[in-house]
C-alpha cells in the first residue's frame, strides 16, 4: 500500500467554493451537476502539484489558472485570501498538515503573495509540532520572500521535503485519444506530466523493461475481456525511434493481424491510459470522467477494478469526477467515498455523502450511489431548463 494519502481537504475562496471541509478516503467519487465545480475541486490538488514541480511555483501555478482574480471565488465577500489546506496521512497514523493562504499584492498587481504558510508534523499518538510558520522575521525584513512558498524552495523545505515530494507525485489524467495518437508536444501551460495523455507512450517507454512488460500484461488481460480477438499488447519503436503501442489480433493468418495505437478505438486508448496510470507509483491520481468513450458494461466495473488495483498494487489514492450512473452502481461504494457537489446562490458546496442523512440512510441499507446520489444531481441540473422558453 502507498504510505501517504490526502486524508482531509480544506479550501476557502477557491474558485466557485467559498468554504470546503472534507475528510477523504483512498478512493473518492465526486458527483454533481454540470458546471458545479467538480473540476475545480480536483484542481486544488493539481495546484499543490504545481507548487513544487519543476517549471512551477506559486507564481506559475497562479498564472496557468489565469490570475488571482480568476482563482478567487466570485462569492468571496470581505476576505480576499485564498486558502488551500491538506492533511496528509500514513497507514500507521503519522502525517503532515500543510496550510497555505495567499492573495495578490494590490488591485493592479496580480502577483500572488503568501499571507501565511504553515507545516505541522503529526504523530500517531496525536501530538503535533510545528516545522514552519510564515511570515517569519526574515519575511518581515524582506517582504519579497513572500512571493514564493517555502515548500517550493529546496533551501527551505529540508525538514518537510518528503511532503514536497509527495505533492510532486500527484498526477491528473483526462486522456484525449487523438492527442495520444498524434504524439503532440505538451502545451506551454502544462506543469509536469501532461494531463491529456500526450506523454503516455513516452512514460511507458521510460519504464524499466521488466516492470513495463508486467504492467502491459495486466492491461492485456483486461483488454482480452473487452476484445476477445486481442492476443498480445506490446510497445515497439518505428524507424524514426518513436514509441508505439502494438496489439496483435487473432486472424485467419496464423501470425495474426497487427495494429498500432493510431488504429485503436477511443475507448481502448482511454482504458489503456487509465489502467497504466493506476499501476504507476505516486500520490493521488486525479481522474476526470473516466467513463468517456467506454461501454457501460466496462464502466460498471471501474469502481471494483480501482479498488482491486489499490489492494494489489501500490495503493495510490484515486479521486475521480463522474456523471455516470453505471460507474456508481457498484454496491461496494460507501457513503464515505462520495463527495456531492451542490450549487447554491452563494457558490457551490462540497459535502461528504456520509454527512447527508438521506444519502447515508439509503446507502447503509444497500442502495447504490447511482440511486441514492445521482437523482439529487439530476434534479439540480434540470432546474437550469426551467427558465427556457418552450
Amino acid at each position: 500500500m502507498s504510505t501517504l494519502w490526502i486524508s482531509r481537504l480544506e479550501l476557502e475562496n477557491w474558485m466557485n467554493f467559498t468554504k470546503v471541509e472534507l475528510d477523504l478516503a483512498r478512493r473518492m467519487f465526486i458527483v454533481g451537476p454540470n458546471a458545479s465545480g467538480k473540476s475545480n475541486l480536483l484542481n486544488s490538488f493539481r495546484f499543490l502539484h504545481d507548487l513544487v514541480t519543476e517549471g512551477g511555483g506559486i507564481a506559475r501555478a497562479v498564472e496557468v489558472r489565469g490570475s488571482m482574480k480568476k482563482m478567487r471565488s466570485l462569492y468571496a465577500r470581505q476576505n480576499s485570501t485564498v486558502r488551500v489546506c491538506v492533511t496528509v496521512s500514513t497507514a500507521d497514523g503519522d502525517g503532515w498538515k500543510y496550510d497555505l493562504g495567499f492573495t495578490h499584492k494590490g488591485p493592479k498587481e496580480q502577483v500572488p503573495l503568501v499571507q501565511w504558510e504553515k507545516v505541522e508534523r503529526i504523530r500517531s499518538n496525536g501530538t503535533t509540532f510545528e516545522l514552519l510558520s510564515r511570515p517569519s522575521k526574515e519575511d518581515q525584513r524582506d517582504p519579497e520572500r513572500l512571493s514564493q512558498t517555502a515548500l517550493q524552495q529546496v533551501t527551505a523545505n529540508q525538514e518537510f521535503r518528503e511532503l514536497a515530494e509527495f505533492f510532486r507525485s500527484i498526477s491528473y489524467l483526462h486522456a484525449v485519444p487523438h492527442l495520444i495518437r498524434e504524439g503532440q508536444a505538451a502545451p506551454s501551460f502544462t506543469i509536469g506530466q501532461d494531463p491529456y495523455g500526450r506523454d503516455l507512450l513516452q512514460r511507458i517507454r521510460e519504464t524499466q523493461p521488466r516492470t513495463k512488460r508486467a504492467r502491459l500484461q495486466r492491461i492485456e488481460k483486461v483488454l482480452k475481456h473487452v476484445t476477445p480477438q486481442l492476443q498480445e499488447l506490446s510497445q515497439i519503436e518505428d524507424p524514426q525511434g518513436r514509441p508505439h503501442l502494438q496489439a496483435r489480433f487473432q486472424h485467419w493468418r496464423p501470425q495474426g493481424a497487427y495494429q498500432l495505437e493510431t488504429q485503436f478505438s477511443d475507448g481502448t486508448l482511454r482504458l489503456i491510459g487509465l489502467l497504466w496510470a493506476l499501476q504507476e507509483s505516486g500520490g493521488p491520481l486525479l481522474l476526470e470522467e473516466p467513463e468517456l468513450s467506454l461501454h457501460s458494461a466496462i464502466v460498471s466495473k471501474l469502481g471494483p477494478f480501482i479498488y482491486r488495483a489499490q489492494r494489489a498494487g501500490n495503493g495510490r489514492q484515486v479521486l475521480l469526477s463522474t456523471h455516470s450512473v453505471d460507474l456508481l452502481t457498484d454496491e461496494g461504494i460507501s457513503a464515505d467515498e462520495i463527495v456531492l457537489i451542490q450549487t447554491t446562490p452563494n457558490g457551490s458546496q462540497a459535502v461528504l455523502g456520509a454527512r447527508q442523512r438521506d444519502v447515508r440512510r439509503l446507502m447503509d441499507s444497500g442502495i447504490p450511489a447511482s440511486e441514492a446520489v445521482v437523482p439529487q444531481t439530476r434534479m439540480n441540473q434540470l432546474k437550469l431548463f426551467d427558465t427556457l422558453a418552450p
